[in-house]
């Protein structure tokens, strides 16, 4: 059989292979800039760990990646709840889980203070602004 288009599937396959490929790599990848609702955050992805910093309250988040979750512990330089042992240098401090979306653009996910389990302090979501991968300070 006489194919009048070979490019055409050739260039159709390469179109999947590479649409498959972008839907992986989205699905753990929360290497970026986002826009939440704790203000411009950044994060840092490399293998299954990850950490970045956040605009509010000169917020950072520390923690590791499985599957499409992004589970640690964050910080700031204050907050409406003190704990009573220090994490990552700071007495404000509390766990978080975010959950990525399948297309790698948003997350949603919940946090709180200290060492309670993510959700008593409330919801964290965000919108992709910029794809990066991890720096090489």
């Amino acid at each position: 059989m006489n194919n009048p288009h070979p490019f055409g599937v050739l260039t159709a396959g390469i179109a999947l292979l590479l649409g498959i490929t972008g839907v992986v790599m989205a699905q753990d990848n929360f290497s970026g800039t986002w826009d939440t609702n704790m203000g411009r955050m950044h994060i840092d992805q490399a293998a299954d760990h990850a950490f970045g910093e956040y605009e509010m309250k000169d917020g950072h988040v520390r923690g590791h990646i499985d599957g499409d979750t992004f589970e640690g512990i964050w910080t700031q330089s204050h907050a409406d709840h003190r704990c009573f042992e220090e994490r990552m240098d700071s007495e404000y401090w509390g766990r978080f889980r975010l959950h990525l979306s399948p297309d790698g653009e948003h997350f949603r996910g919940r946090w709180s203070y200290c060492d309670d389990q993510p959700g008593s302090g409330g919801e964290w979501h965000g919108e992709r602004v910029y794809w990066h991968r991890h720096r090489h300070d």
